[in-house]
Protein backbone atom coordinates (compact mmCIF):
# COMPACT_ATOMS: atom_id res chain seq x y z
CA UNK A 1 0.00 0.00 0.00
CA UNK A 2 1.31 3.47 -0.90
CA UNK A 3 2.48 5.93 1.74
CA UNK A 4 0.40 9.10 2.13
CA UNK A 5 1.44 12.33 0.41
CA UNK A 6 4.37 13.83 2.32
CA UNK A 7 2.90 17.33 2.61
CA UNK A 8 -0.44 15.98 3.78
CA UNK A 9 1.34 13.75 6.31
CA UNK A 10 3.38 16.69 7.58
CA UNK A 11 0.29 18.86 8.04
CA UNK A 12 -1.66 16.14 9.84
CA UNK A 13 1.22 15.27 12.17
CA UNK A 14 1.78 18.93 12.98
CA UNK A 15 -1.90 19.47 13.73
CA UNK A 16 -2.08 16.40 15.98
CA UNK A 17 1.09 17.49 17.79
CA UNK A 18 -0.49 20.85 18.52
CA UNK A 19 -3.66 19.10 19.69
CA UNK A 20 -1.58 17.11 22.18
CA UNK A 21 0.01 20.25 23.61
CA UNK A 22 3.44 20.03 21.99
CA UNK A 23 4.64 23.58 21.46
CA UNK A 24 7.51 22.80 19.10
CA UNK A 25 7.50 20.48 16.09
CA UNK A 26 10.30 19.76 13.65
CA UNK A 27 11.53 17.09 11.24
CA UNK A 28 15.03 15.73 10.64
CA UNK A 29 16.15 13.05 8.17
CA UNK A 30 16.57 9.63 9.77
CA UNK A 31 20.21 9.30 8.76
CA UNK A 32 23.23 8.77 10.95
CA UNK A 33 23.01 10.52 14.28
CA UNK A 34 24.26 14.11 14.15
CA UNK A 35 27.29 14.68 16.39
CA UNK A 36 27.97 10.94 16.43
CA UNK A 37 31.74 11.50 16.43
CA UNK A 38 31.49 13.88 19.39
CA UNK A 39 29.52 11.26 21.34
CA UNK A 40 32.08 8.57 20.52
CA UNK A 41 34.94 10.79 21.72
CA UNK A 42 33.02 11.51 24.92
CA UNK A 43 32.60 7.79 25.58
CA UNK A 44 36.23 7.12 24.67
CA UNK A 45 37.41 9.60 27.28
CA UNK A 46 35.29 7.90 29.95
CA UNK A 47 33.29 11.04 30.68
CA UNK A 48 30.09 9.01 31.04
CA UNK A 49 31.26 7.76 34.47
CA UNK A 50 29.25 4.69 35.49
CA UNK A 51 26.55 4.93 32.82
CA UNK A 52 27.49 1.68 31.15
CA UNK A 53 24.21 1.53 29.27
CA UNK A 54 25.51 4.29 27.01
CA UNK A 55 28.36 2.03 25.93
CA UNK A 56 26.08 -0.97 25.54
CA UNK A 57 23.69 0.90 23.24
CA UNK A 58 26.28 2.88 21.25
CA UNK A 59 25.70 0.90 18.06
CA UNK A 60 21.93 1.37 18.22
CA UNK A 61 22.42 5.10 18.77
CA UNK A 62 24.24 5.46 15.47
CA UNK A 63 21.03 5.63 13.45
CA UNK A 64 17.24 5.70 13.99
CA UNK A 65 17.05 2.88 11.44
CA UNK A 66 18.34 0.59 14.16
CA UNK A 67 15.14 1.39 16.06
CA UNK A 68 12.75 1.30 13.08
CA UNK A 69 13.60 -0.52 9.89
CA UNK A 70 13.08 1.68 6.86
CA UNK A 71 12.96 4.90 8.89
CA UNK A 72 13.11 8.05 6.78
CA UNK A 73 12.20 10.84 9.18
CA UNK A 74 12.53 11.76 12.83
CA UNK A 75 9.74 14.00 14.12
CA UNK A 76 10.98 15.98 17.11
CA UNK A 77 8.45 17.30 19.62
CA UNK A 78 8.90 19.55 22.63
CA UNK A 79 6.69 20.67 25.49
CA UNK A 80 7.67 23.09 28.27
CA UNK A 81 7.79 22.16 31.92
CA UNK A 82 7.64 24.49 34.90
CA UNK A 83 10.61 26.75 35.49
CA UNK A 84 9.57 27.47 39.08
CA UNK A 85 12.01 26.19 41.73
CA UNK A 86 11.09 22.82 43.18
CA UNK A 87 12.64 23.00 46.64
CA UNK A 88 11.63 21.60 50.04
CA UNK A 89 10.94 23.79 53.04
CA UNK A 90 14.41 23.01 54.44
CA UNK A 91 16.10 23.95 51.17
CA UNK A 92 16.55 20.43 49.75
CA UNK A 93 16.65 20.91 45.98
CA UNK A 94 14.89 18.86 43.31
CA UNK A 95 15.18 19.27 39.54
CA UNK A 96 12.25 21.24 38.19
CA UNK A 97 11.24 18.60 35.62
CA UNK A 98 10.59 16.11 38.44
CA UNK A 99 7.45 17.94 39.56
CA UNK A 100 4.20 16.03 39.01
CA UNK A 101 3.72 12.85 37.01
CA UNK A 102 6.70 11.23 35.30
CA UNK A 103 7.20 12.83 31.89
CA UNK A 104 8.31 9.49 30.45
CA UNK A 105 4.74 8.25 30.73
CA UNK A 106 2.86 11.47 30.07
CA UNK A 107 4.83 12.49 26.97
CA UNK A 108 4.79 8.95 25.61
CA UNK A 109 1.02 8.79 25.97
CA UNK A 110 0.63 12.13 24.17
CA UNK A 111 2.96 11.09 21.34
CA UNK A 112 1.19 7.72 20.97
CA UNK A 113 -2.18 9.50 20.73
CA UNK A 114 -0.65 11.80 18.11
CA UNK A 115 0.34 8.78 16.01
CA UNK A 116 -2.97 6.99 16.52
CA UNK A 117 -5.01 10.05 15.53
CA UNK A 118 -2.78 10.68 12.51
CA UNK A 119 -3.31 7.09 11.36
CA UNK A 120 -7.06 7.66 11.35
CA UNK A 121 -6.67 10.74 9.17
CA UNK A 122 -3.97 9.61 6.74
CA UNK A 123 -4.52 7.12 3.91
CA UNK A 124 -2.12 4.27 3.36
CA UNK A 125 0.01 2.27 5.75
CA UNK A 126 3.04 3.68 7.53
CA UNK A 127 5.23 2.71 10.45
CA UNK A 128 6.14 4.76 13.50
CA UNK A 129 7.97 4.33 16.78
CA UNK A 130 7.64 6.73 19.71
CA UNK A 131 10.78 7.50 21.74
CA UNK A 132 10.96 9.34 25.07
CA UNK A 133 14.32 9.58 26.81
CA UNK A 134 14.90 5.94 27.73
CA UNK A 135 15.09 4.81 24.07
CA UNK A 136 18.69 4.85 22.71
CA UNK A 137 18.24 7.79 20.34
CA UNK A 138 20.58 10.80 20.07
CA UNK A 139 17.72 13.00 21.22
CA UNK A 140 19.34 16.40 21.62
CA UNK A 141 21.25 16.08 18.35
CA UNK A 142 18.09 15.18 16.43
CA UNK A 143 16.09 17.91 18.18
CA UNK A 144 18.66 20.45 16.97
CA UNK A 145 18.74 18.90 13.49
CA UNK A 146 14.93 19.22 13.36
CA UNK A 147 15.07 22.92 14.22
CA UNK A 148 13.59 22.64 17.72
CA UNK A 149 16.52 24.71 18.98
CA UNK A 150 20.25 24.32 19.38
CA UNK A 151 22.40 22.37 21.81
CA UNK A 152 23.74 24.95 24.23
CA UNK A 153 27.11 25.01 25.95
CA UNK A 154 25.45 23.34 28.94
CA UNK A 155 24.37 20.42 26.72
CA UNK A 156 20.67 21.31 26.90
CA UNK A 157 18.44 21.98 23.91
CA UNK A 158 17.63 25.71 23.91
CA UNK A 159 14.75 27.30 22.02
CA UNK A 160 14.94 31.05 21.47
CA UNK A 161 11.36 31.51 22.72
CA UNK A 162 10.91 28.75 25.32
CA UNK A 163 14.44 28.48 26.64
CA UNK A 164 15.67 25.10 27.82
CA UNK A 165 12.88 24.17 30.23
CA UNK A 166 11.73 21.63 27.66
CA UNK A 167 10.77 17.97 27.59
CA UNK A 168 11.43 16.09 24.35
CA UNK A 169 9.62 13.28 22.55
CA UNK A 170 10.24 11.78 19.10
CA UNK A 171 8.37 9.85 16.45
CA UNK A 172 10.59 7.83 14.12
CA UNK A 173 8.67 7.01 10.94
CA UNK A 174 9.07 5.62 7.45
CA UNK A 175 7.16 8.63 6.11
CA UNK A 176 9.38 10.75 3.88
CA UNK A 177 8.61 14.13 5.47
CA UNK A 178 10.13 17.45 4.35
CA UNK A 179 12.94 18.26 6.82
CA UNK A 180 13.27 21.52 8.72
CA UNK A 181 16.41 23.63 8.82
CA UNK A 182 18.67 22.77 11.77
CA UNK A 183 18.64 25.12 14.74
CA UNK A 184 21.34 27.80 14.59
CA UNK A 185 23.60 28.03 17.66
CA UNK A 186 22.92 31.29 19.53
CA UNK A 187 25.01 31.03 22.70
CA UNK A 188 27.62 33.37 21.23
CA UNK A 189 30.41 34.25 23.64
CA UNK A 190 28.30 33.57 26.74
CA UNK A 191 29.85 31.08 29.20
CA UNK A 192 27.62 31.67 32.23
CA UNK A 193 26.67 28.00 32.48
CA UNK A 194 30.32 26.89 32.52
CA UNK A 195 31.21 29.48 35.15
CA UNK A 196 28.18 28.74 37.36
CA UNK A 197 28.42 24.93 37.43
CA UNK A 198 29.05 24.32 41.15
CA UNK A 199 31.27 21.30 40.54
CA UNK A 200 33.09 22.23 37.34
CA UNK A 201 31.38 19.37 35.52
CA UNK A 202 31.21 21.37 32.28
CA UNK A 203 34.81 20.99 31.19
CA UNK A 204 34.26 22.99 28.02
CA UNK A 205 31.25 23.92 25.88
CA UNK A 206 29.01 20.86 25.43
CA UNK A 207 31.49 18.55 27.21
CA UNK A 208 30.15 17.24 30.51
CA UNK A 209 32.25 15.21 32.92
CA UNK A 210 29.57 13.03 34.51
CA UNK A 211 31.88 12.06 37.37
CA UNK A 212 31.57 15.64 38.63
CA UNK A 213 27.90 16.15 37.75
CA UNK A 214 25.37 16.48 40.58
CA UNK A 215 22.60 15.04 38.40
CA UNK A 216 24.69 11.93 37.72
CA UNK A 217 25.47 11.27 41.38
CA UNK A 218 21.95 11.93 42.66
CA UNK A 219 20.00 10.13 39.90
CA UNK A 220 22.08 7.72 37.84
CA UNK A 221 24.64 6.39 40.32
CA UNK A 222 23.83 3.33 42.40
CA UNK A 223 25.52 2.42 45.68
CA UNK A 224 27.87 4.49 47.81
CA UNK A 225 28.95 7.92 46.67
CA UNK A 226 32.72 8.53 47.03
CA UNK A 227 33.55 11.02 49.77
CA UNK A 228 35.09 13.42 47.28
CA UNK A 229 31.82 13.50 45.30
CA UNK A 230 29.67 13.86 48.43
CA UNK A 231 31.14 17.27 49.07
CA UNK A 232 29.97 18.42 45.63
CA UNK A 233 26.25 17.80 46.12
CA UNK A 234 25.32 20.76 48.33
CA UNK A 235 21.57 20.90 48.97
CA UNK A 236 20.67 18.86 45.88
CA UNK A 237 18.83 15.59 46.48
CA UNK A 238 17.56 14.95 42.94
CA UNK A 239 19.25 16.50 39.94
CA UNK A 240 20.56 20.01 39.39
CA UNK A 241 19.31 22.98 37.37
CA UNK A 242 22.10 25.51 38.00
CA UNK A 243 23.36 25.61 34.40
CA UNK A 244 19.82 26.36 33.23
CA UNK A 245 19.06 28.86 35.99
CA UNK A 246 21.86 31.15 34.83
CA UNK A 247 21.14 30.84 31.09
CA UNK A 248 20.06 34.22 29.62
CA UNK A 249 17.62 32.46 27.31
CA UNK A 250 15.71 31.26 30.39
CA UNK A 251 15.59 34.66 32.11
CA UNK A 252 12.18 35.68 30.68
CA UNK A 253 10.71 32.40 31.98
CA UNK A 254 12.04 32.62 35.55
CA UNK A 255 9.51 31.31 38.04
CA UNK A 256 6.87 30.39 35.47
CA UNK A 257 4.93 27.36 36.57
CA UNK A 258 2.36 26.02 39.01
CA UNK A 259 0.47 28.13 41.56
CA UNK A 260 2.13 28.96 44.86
CA UNK A 261 -0.39 26.71 46.64
CA UNK A 262 1.44 23.61 45.38
CA UNK A 263 2.80 21.56 48.28
CA UNK A 264 6.61 21.55 48.48
CA UNK A 265 8.48 18.28 48.01
CA UNK A 266 9.69 16.30 51.06
CA UNK A 267 12.43 17.68 53.29
CA UNK A 268 15.66 15.81 54.09
CA UNK A 269 14.15 14.52 57.33
CA UNK A 270 10.94 13.43 55.61
CA UNK A 271 12.91 11.57 52.97
CA UNK A 272 15.02 9.74 55.55
CA UNK A 273 11.89 8.65 57.43
CA UNK A 274 9.93 7.60 54.33
CA UNK A 275 8.85 3.96 54.23
CA UNK A 276 7.96 1.94 51.14
CA UNK A 277 4.26 2.77 51.27
CA UNK A 278 4.81 6.49 51.69
CA UNK A 279 7.37 6.39 48.86
CA UNK A 280 4.93 4.73 46.47
CA UNK A 281 2.21 7.23 47.34
CA UNK A 282 4.49 10.23 46.92
CA UNK A 283 6.83 9.18 44.11
CA UNK A 284 5.43 6.01 42.53
CA UNK A 285 4.39 7.87 39.37
CA UNK A 286 7.09 10.56 39.50
CA UNK A 287 10.38 10.90 37.64
CA UNK A 288 11.99 10.93 41.11
CA UNK A 289 11.30 7.20 41.24
CA UNK A 290 14.30 6.71 38.93
CA UNK A 291 16.63 7.49 41.81
CA UNK A 292 14.92 4.76 43.95
CA UNK A 293 13.84 5.27 47.56
CA UNK A 294 17.19 4.24 49.03
CA UNK A 295 19.04 6.34 46.48
CA UNK A 296 17.10 9.48 47.38
CA UNK A 297 17.54 8.74 51.08
CA UNK A 298 21.28 8.40 50.44
CA UNK A 299 21.24 11.81 48.79
CA UNK A 300 19.23 13.28 51.67
CA UNK A 301 21.76 11.89 54.14
CA UNK A 302 24.61 13.57 52.27
CA UNK A 303 22.69 16.85 52.10
CA UNK A 304 21.90 16.63 55.82
CA UNK A 305 25.57 16.08 56.62
CA UNK A 306 26.66 19.02 54.49
CA UNK A 307 24.05 21.25 56.15
CA UNK A 308 24.80 19.79 59.62
CA UNK A 309 21.03 19.35 59.94
CA UNK A 310 20.75 18.01 63.47
CA UNK A 311 17.02 17.37 63.10
CA UNK A 312 18.06 14.45 60.90
CA UNK A 313 20.51 12.93 63.40
CA UNK A 314 18.18 10.23 64.84
CA UNK A 315 17.17 9.10 61.34
CA UNK A 316 20.79 9.15 60.20
CA UNK A 317 21.92 7.10 63.18
CA UNK A 318 19.29 4.49 62.33
CA UNK A 319 20.17 4.51 58.63
CA UNK A 320 23.86 4.00 59.43
CA UNK A 321 22.98 0.53 60.77
CA UNK A 322 21.05 -0.61 57.70
CA UNK A 323 22.30 -3.26 55.30
CA UNK A 324 21.83 -0.89 52.34
CA UNK A 325 25.48 0.04 51.65
CA UNK A 326 24.95 3.32 49.79
CA UNK A 327 22.58 4.75 52.38
CA UNK A 328 24.50 3.40 55.37
CA UNK A 329 27.76 4.86 54.04
CA UNK A 330 26.17 8.27 53.49
CA UNK A 331 24.54 8.22 56.93
CA UNK A 332 27.80 7.33 58.70
CA UNK A 333 29.58 10.07 56.77
CA UNK A 334 26.91 12.60 57.78
CA UNK A 335 27.01 11.57 61.46
CA UNK A 336 30.78 11.94 61.36
CA UNK A 337 30.39 15.53 60.19
CA UNK A 338 28.13 16.24 63.16
CA UNK A 339 30.71 14.81 65.51
CA UNK A 340 33.35 17.11 64.02
CA UNK A 341 31.01 20.08 64.44
CA UNK A 342 29.84 19.88 68.08
CA UNK A 343 27.18 22.26 69.42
Amino acid sequence: MRLPDRLLALRVLREEAEREGFTRFGVAPAGDAPDRDRFERWLGEGLHAGMRYLEETREVRRSPRALLSGARSVVALAAPHSSAPHDAADGARYARYARGADYHGTLRARALRLVANARERLPGSWAARVCVDSTPLAERAFAAAAGIGWVGKNGCVIDAVQGSWLLLAFVITDLDLPPDAPGAEQCGACVRCLEACPTGALREPRVLDASRCIAYWTIEHRGAIPDGAKALLGAHVFGCDVCQEVCPWNAPLAGAGPPAAEAPPPSRHELLAMGKGAWRRRFGTSAVNRATRRGLQRNAAVAAGLAVDRACLPALSAAARLAEPGLADAARWAVGRFERRPL
